[in-house]
């Protein structure tokens, strides 16, 4: 099986670009490239935070995948029981899992639900990096997609990578709200992400949810800065050193 490597002839190496990356723009389009260069779909970077997790909604902190593969696999109700939840639970340890292949503690027709969802979505395969940082507790990078098993190396190379793009998220998404800011840090998020020139659509499919509920999310940011618009509360919003 032919290994892939990040090294001079593709890339930089992989901590430097990662060392690179100031926002969660900068790391949102490096884990893109890493997904497509590894032969996966999408990623997403799920999290357990301060309750408990039932969908897996609830958990995204960052994705590429779209808004209906979310919506979808929930509607499986799977998620309770899959290797993801042990992820976010703290236990396990890298793990590629085969979609193809049938899974002994699934009902019938949690299996025949599996495999609906992931032939709508063209999957056969979600690879699972179990995280852990003292300040946030256990989350999971995780890579969905249809394509071959990977080699051992593969498989560490993908899991340090994982790691490291997690500590960075996590560095880059710490910048506190200024204390005096009325906006709450969803509002400041969708405001972020507004002024790297993503639309209500795109900027549901970061953050894991609806295009109604990012556009809630700006029209009281612009409400609360005194804005026409998204666009003037962005720069109100930059002018006030509410968001960098």
């Amino acid at each position: 099986m032919t290994e892939r490597h990040y090294n001079e002839d593709h890339c930089e190496p992989i901590r430097q670009r990662l060392s690179n990356c100031t926002t969660q723009f900068d790391l949102l389009r490096l884990l893109r490239e890493i997904t497509q260069f590894y032969g996966y779909s999408y990623f997403f970077v799920a999290g357990s935070g301060d309750g408990a997790i039932s969908s897996l909604a609830d958990s995204i902190i960052i994705t590429s995948a779209p808004s209906d593969l979310i919506r979808r696999y929930d509607e499986t109700g799977l998620m309770e029981r899959s290797p993801l939840m042990r992820a976010l639970s703290g236990m396990g340890a890298p793990i590629q899992c085969r979609l193809d292949e049938p899974f002994k503690a699934l009902t019938v027709d949690e299996q025949a639900a599996l495999d609906a969802f992931s032939a709508e979505f063209n999957l056969d395969c979600c690879f699972i990096t179990p995280v852990y940082q003292r300040e946030y507790g256990p989350a999971a990078v995780c890579f969905l997609g249809k394509c071959k098993p990977m080699s051992f190396s593969d498989t560490a190379n993908l899991a340090m990578i994982s790691n490291l793009a997690h500590q960075k998220l996590r560095r880059v998404s710490a910048q506190p709200n200024k204390t005096d800011s009325p906006l709450t840090e969803r509002e400041r998020e969708c405001l972020v992400w507004t002024s790297s020139g993503k639309t209500s659509i795109e900027i549901a499919r970061i953050l894991g949810l609806s295009e109604h509920t990012v556009n809630h999310y700006l029209n009281n940011a612009a409400r609360k800065l005194d804005a026409v618009n998204r666009t003037q509360a962005v720069a109100l919003a930059i002018r006030q050193g509410f968001i960098d």
